[in-house]
Formats: structure tokens, C-alpha cells, sequence
């Protein structure tokens, strides 16, 4: 009896406990969740681990660095600047004189001048006689000399020589002759594209002598040729001859003259 006491016990407290289980269920209601539906009493799911983004050190736009510049070759043509002198040989000059202008192209650079082109108006009291240049095509206008250059390298020099005779229409004073420059380099200085030269006119004319004008030669009709006396020993034969003879007849007229003479 004493040891049946205990399993009546434990029988009894299973009893009550299941009785207090159902009265809090009731009829309709759900049994409870087992306790594992409450845990995490599921087969432990394999868990994909979250990517975390790794930061790396990515330079901003200010840390960029800048990709090197490939330096394309310029459209542009080089600076240049051509520039223009000019001289004449004389101070001063009459109507008559002869006057060479002495014209100088220079390139200062950097680059080559492009379309270098010379203009000189020659003064109507001055007449070209001839135009020369160590570059270039000579060529007029009227009484305006052009030379086309075309292009001038660095440091190089082009000479141009102008002959010219004053003419009658210069009066006395001072004469003047300007020349000009024109290129189509960029950069050039306008300031050295001219250049003029100033001389005296002196009065009055430096005489001039006249170009001989030919005269014809009358052609000679041809004489006849003169036969003139032998010359020399035979000329000295004769005149002895003649001498003797004179005397002779001299000397007969005397004796036929002392003859009658002696007679009366």
C-alpha cells in the first residue's frame, strides 16, 4: 500500500493537469503550439551570408588623375614678321641723274612669311630704267613697280634694286620715294612694313649730250685713174738735156752775134 501511494499520486497530479489543459483550451480551441514551433526548433537552414561591400580607397573626381595630354600639331601657321628697309644711292640728284633705290626684305621669325609682297609708286619726275630682285617676279603697274615674293624663311633677306633717271618734271626741292610691305603671316608688326627715302633735286639741269643721229654717206663714183709723169732719175736726164740744149742755142746765137759784129 505504502509503495502504490506514489504512482497514485504522480497518476492523480497527470490527471489534473491534463484537465486544466483542456478547460483552457475549450472546445473550439486550438491546441497550443508544441514549444519548438516557438523556438527555432527547425532544421538549421543554411544561411547565404550577407555581402557586406568591401570600401575600397576609389579616387573622387578631384583624385582622378588626368589622362596625358597628346599635343595635336596646330592648324595655325607659325608667327612671322617680315619686315622692309629701303636706301638710295644719292643725296642729291639733277634732271638727268640717275638714282638706284636699294630695297631689303628681312624675316624676323619665328616662321616662315607667307604672301610677301613689295609695292614702290614710283614719283612721274623719276623714270625706271630697271628693276631687279633676288626673289621673287618683278612686274608694274603703270609707273608703280610690284614684287611678289611669296615666302620668306627666318632670318633670310631678299634685295631689290630700282634704277631710276629724274626727267624734266622734277622741280628743285626735296623728293621723296615710299615702299610698302603686305604678307598674310599672322603676327606680323605693321610698324616695319614701309619705308622711304628722301633726296635733294638740284637746278639747273645736268646738261646731256644728244644721241648722234647717222648720216648717210654719199657713196664716191670712182675717177679715173691720172697718169702722172715718171718721177726720179728719168726726171733728172730730162732736165740735164734741156739744159744743155738752152746753152747750146746760147751759145750759138752769142758767136753768130760777134760774128756780124766783126764784119762792120
Amino acid at each position: 500500500m505504502t509503495n502504490s501511494l506514489p504512482k497514485y499520486v504522480l497518476l492523480t497530479i497527470g490527471a489534473i493537469l491534463l484537465m486544466i489543459a483542456g478547460a483552457s483550451v475549450g472546445p473550439t480551441g486550438t491546441a497550443a503550439a508544441p514549444l519548438m514551433a516557438l523556438t527555432d526548433t527547425a532544421e538549421p537552414a543554411t544561411r547565404t551570408p550577407t555581402s557586406v561591400p568591401v570600401l575600397t580607397n576609389t579616387p573622387g573626381p578631384t583624385n582622378t588623375p588626368r589622362p596625358t595630354a597628346t599635343r595635336e600639331p596646330s592648324s595655325k601657321p607659325d608667327l612671322a614678321d617680315p619686315a622692309i628697309t629701303k636706301e638710295s644711292s644719292v643725296s642729291e640728284a639733277k634732271i638727268g641723274d640717275e638714282i638706284t633705290f636699294t630695297i631689303r626684305v628681312t624675316n624676323n621669325g619665328p616662321g616662315t612669311a607667307e604672301d610677301v609682297v613689295v609695292t614702290d609708286p614710283i614719283p612721274d619726275y623719276l623714270d625706271v630704267i630697271e628693276a631687279t630682285t633676288t626673289s621673287g617676279d618683278v612686274s608694274s603697274s603703270g609707273r608703280t613697280v610690284i614684287v611678289t615674293i611669296g615666302k620668306v624663311h627666318a632670318g633670310d633677306e631678299v634685295t631689290i634694286r630700282i634704277r631710276v633717271r629724274v626727267n624734266e618734271r622734277a622741280q628743285p626741292g626735296n623728293g621723296r620715294n615710299t615702299v610698302s610691305l603686305a604678307t598674310s603671316s599672322p603676327g606680323d608688326n605693321s610698324s616695319n612694313n614701309g619705308s622711304e627715302v628722301t633726296f635733294v633735286i638740284l637746278g639747273p639741269a645736268t646738261p646731256t649730250v644728244p644721241a648722234l643721229t647717222p648720216v648717210a654717206t654719199p657713196t664716191a663714183t670712182p675717177l679715173p685713174p691720172v697718169i702722172l709723169p715718171p718721177t726720179g732719175a728719168a726726171d733728172d736726164t730730162s732736165s740735164r738735156v734741156l739744159l744743155f740744149a738752152a746753152l747750146g742755142m746760147v751759145a750759138l746765137l752769142l758767136s753768130l752775134f760777134f760774128r756780124r759784129k766783126a764784119r762792120d
